[in-house]
C-alpha cells in the first residue's frame, strides 16, 4: 500500500490469541491495522485470517469491513457523545448479525464490571472509563479479532494497568484473539505471546 511518500510492504503470517505489533511512530503499524480491518484498501496482495480471504487483488476480491467481524479500538475512545454508556456498548451488538450474538451485555458488564456506568452520559466519564466502554462495545460486536490500536497511548499511567487487566480477562474470559499495537515495550510485555515487529513500512522481525 503506497500513501503519498509512505509505502507499506508487509509479508507474514502468524498464529496465536495475543500478538503484538510493535515499532516506532510512522512505521506502518496503524495502516497495516486499517488493511486488515478493510478501513484501507490495499493496491495489491493479499490477505487471510483464520483459512478465509479477506482480501485478493488477483482475483479482485474485496470483503467489506462489515463483514469481516473484526472490532477495532482505538487510541481515543470516539464513542457517541449524545448517547449514554448503554446506548453506545449497544451499538455494536446491534450491528452484529443474531447468529454470532454469543457475548451479552449482561455478561458483559459483569466480567467488565461497568454496570455502575449503563445510565451515565460519556461526558460524564473518565478517560479510563471512556476506554473501557470503547473496549466494550468492540467485544459486544462479538468479532472473531479485535484490533486495538495503541488503546492505551492516551490513558494516565495510573489506569494502564487497571485497563490492561480488564481487556485481558475479558479477552481470555470471551475467547477473543487480539492483535495489539503499541510502540511501548512494557504494554507489549504484559500483553502478547508474540510480536511482530515493523519500521519504515517493512516487517523486520517475528518472535
Amino acid at each position: 500500500k503506497r500513501l503519498g511518500t509512505f509505502s507499506l510492504d508487509a509479508d507474514f503470517s502468524v498464529k496465536g490469541d495475543r500478538i503484538g505489533l510493535f515499532g516506532p511512530s510512522g512505521g506502518g503499524k496503524t495502516t497495516l491495522v486499517s488493511l486488515i480491518a478493510g478501513l484501507k484498501h490495499p493496491d495489491r496482495g493479499f490477505i487471510s485470517l483464520d483459512g478465509e480471504t479477506l482480501f485478493d487483488s488477483t482475483l479482485r476480491l474485496h470483503m467489506p469491513p462489515e463483514h469481516r467481524r473484526i472490532g477495532m479500538v482505538f487510541q481515543r475512545a470516539h464513542l457517541f457523545p449524545h448517547l449514554s454508556v448503554r446506548s453506545n456498548l449497544l451499538y455494536g451488538y446491534k450491528r452484529c448479525e443474531p447468529r454470532h450474538r454469543n457475548i451479552t451485555l449482561d455478561r458483559l458488564v459483569q466480567v467488565m464490571q461497568i454496570g455502575h456506568l449503563l445510565d451515565r452520559g460519556v461526558r460524564f466519564l473518565s478517560g479510563g472509563e471512556k476506554q473501557r466502554v470503547a473496549i466494550g462495545r468492540a467485544i459486544l460486536s462479538n468479532p472473531r479479532l479485535l484490533l486495538l490500536d495503541e488503546p492505551l497511548s492516551a490513558v494516565d499511567d495510573s489506569l494502564k494497568f487497571q485497563i490492561i487487566s480488564y481487556l485481558k480477562d475479558t479477552c481470555e474470559f470471551f475467547g477473543i484473539p487480539y492483535l495489539f499495537i503499541s510502540h511501548a515495550l512494557v504494554e507489549m510485555r504484559v500483553m502478547t505471546e508474540s510480536v511482530i515487529t515493523v519500521a519504515d513500512g517493512r516487517v523486520t522481525g517475528q518472535v
